[in-house]
């Protein structure tokens, strides 16, 4: 079975704001050190706080539960939303090199939308 991709209004709205930046390898030689771009496992989205984050593009940022502002962990959510926003987030944290993929391919088709993507066997995505 091909591998596919179910991609939500939700997730392209966290897509579009992965934090995507330029970095320096560690070098002895400061000028002929190499350089190359990459996304923080730690800070997908640029934030401290991921839930804060994803709460925040979503829109909800306003229902976090009261009195959990300086939670050294960040704002907690109620059960259902945090629930909603780590499955957002595992599911593009642990598809992000197939995520990419899809971005740069159909960079040229119109960009990434909602729906199925399927690996087809020349081992390139379509929408199905």
């Amino acid at each position: 079975m091909r591998k596919s991709l179910v991609i939500t209004e939700d997730m392209l709205l966290l897509i579009k704001n992965i934090k995507f930046e330029p970095f320096v390898f560690e070098s002895t030689e400061k000028e002929n050190g190499r350089f190359g771009w990459g996304i923080d496992q730690y800070s997908l989205f640029g934030g401290s706080y991921v839930m804060e984050d994803i709460a925040l593009i979503l829109g909800k940022f306003d229902e976090y539960i009261k009195g959990t502002e300086e939670n050294p962990m960040g704002r907690q959510y109620p059960e259902e939303l945090e629930k909603h926003m780590w499955e957002l987030y595992e599911y593009i944290y642990t598809n992000m090199t197939d995520i990419i993929r899809l971005v740069f391919q159909f960079s040229n088709e119109g960009g990434l939308s909602e729906g199925t993507y399927r690996l087809n066997d020349n081992d390139l995505w379509e929408k199905v």
